[in-house]
């Protein structure tokens, strides 16, 4: 591939799912389209390139999609975040008093990959929340792949290794070699397909917001535009978790800093 052609790729990328690819990955992104073309029949990069353009072929841009994101996550992942919402339940409600006087809460897990960080979340309220108050979570992602299998609640054996045993007891159900999540935490959630790139449609805001492990993907003119974006959407009081490899400590934001990768809106 081209330097031209890595860029004029690498553009589409940036401008139509917000994704930076730099140049240190240009091999793997190259062997990655040369994949892509195969699949669609075509020749040369600017054939590829004037077909995604055009927009007619949908699965083109899924499969784009879907090659240059890295749907990872796992039950519990990064547990300190679900540690730190058992252990201050109390200060949360205190300091949002739209989750008391309104007996629900309102959580946006904005890059939900295939399922395990809401079906988390879903797990951690119902445990720890009075149960007076309403869940209700909001899980979105830009790949309708890792949405269908998210939305089905179906999980590999594996699961029995991320999800401590009460909940794995209480929350799952084995169905031949694999768990399924029970229709009580599945009622919770409502899952949608959402590009953080574009703009946040939502007429309500948030308690909590999750976004994590996507920021490594974009720039820091995006991170500021999301961290801005989320502080929009976020209650008084609400809650912002990001990665661990994450920080907004580069970007101008609104945001009270709690402690690493947990944010609140004032």
């Amino acid at each position: 591939m081209k330097n031209r052609e890595f860029y004029l790729l690498a553009d589409f990328v940036y401008e139509n799912f917000g994704i930076k690819v730099s140049n240190s990955k240009m091999n793997i992104f190259e062997m990655k389209i040369s994949k892509l073309m195969k699949s669609a029949g075509v020749n040369s990069v600017e054939e590829y390139y004037t077909l995604l353009k055009l927009a007619k072929d949908k699965k083109m841009l899924t499969d784009l999609l879907n090659e240059v994101t890295i749907n990872k996550t796992d039950f519990f992942r990064e547990i300190n975040h679900f540690n730190f919402i058992r252990d201050n339940i109390v200060d949360i409600m205190k300091k949002n008093r739209r989750i008391d006087i309104h007996k629900e809460i309102r959580v946006w897990s904005s890059a939900c990959s295939s399922g395990e960080e809401p079906y988390t979340i879903a797990m951690i309220l119902k445990e720890y929340l009075p149960p007076q108050i309403t869940i209700k979570i909001l899980a979105t992602d830009i790949s309708q792949r890792v949405l269908n299998i998210a939305v089905k609640g179906r999980y590999k054996s594996v699961v029995k290794t991320q999800v401590p045993p009460i909940f794995l007891s209480k929350y799952f159900i084995k169905k031949g070699d694999e768990y399924e999540v029970v229709e009580d935490i599945k009622k919770l959630i409502t899952f949608r397909s959402f590009n953080l790139k574009e703009n946040f449609p939502f007429k309500s805001t948030f308690d909590i917001i999750f976004c994590r492990n996507v920021m490594i993907y974009f720039d820091n003119n995006f991170h500021e535009e999301l961290a801005r974006k989320f502080h929009q959407y976020l209650n008084h009081g609400g809650l912002l978790f990001i990665g661990h490899s994450e920080s907004l400590s580069h970007v101008k934001h609104s945001l009270e800093y709690v402690q690493p990768t947990v944010y609140r809106r004032k």
